[in-house]
């Protein structure tokens, strides 16, 4: 199985929160590949300066990969699935809907804890 963590997970996983249960962890080391994508540290970014989230960029950027953990850079292709998505008045995230769109081209199981993602089909695993 190959999953891709979504910005909570990633930011958890690195973070010993709680939040990632012993059956998550027994899902992700059971996993052929695990990716982060670089929405993630896009969103990060963009969070941590607006004073959301309190995190050291590059040490998360650096611990990604010593985690054992693959970079999934944006591509054309997941660019250009994002119109094919369909359009939910409650859920308008461009770091989410471009996290589907990866989940969906490459393919890859989408980790996430919000439920409102698992509208988007069979690549996005709610847990």
């Amino acid at each position: 199985m190959r999953l891709l963590l979504d910005t909570h997970f990633a930011f958890w996983w690195q973070t010993g929160d709680p939040r990632v249960t012993e059956a998550v962890r027994s899902m992700v080391e059971a996993a052929d590949e695990v990716f982060v994508s670089s929405v993630s540290l896009w969103e990060l970014t963009i969070k941590a300066g607006l004073g959301k989230v309190r995190i050291d960029l590059p040490v998360f950027a650096e611990q990604v990969e010593s985690m054992g953990f693959s970079w999934l850079p944006i591509r054309n292709a997941h660019i250009l699935k994002l119109p094919a998505l369909p359009a939910y008045d409650d859920h308008r995230d461009p770091f989410d809907r471009l996290l589907i769109a990866q989940s969906m081209s490459e393919p890859l199981i989408l980790l996430t804890a919000d439920g409102k993602l698992g509208r988007y089909g069979s690549t996005v695993r709610v847990i």
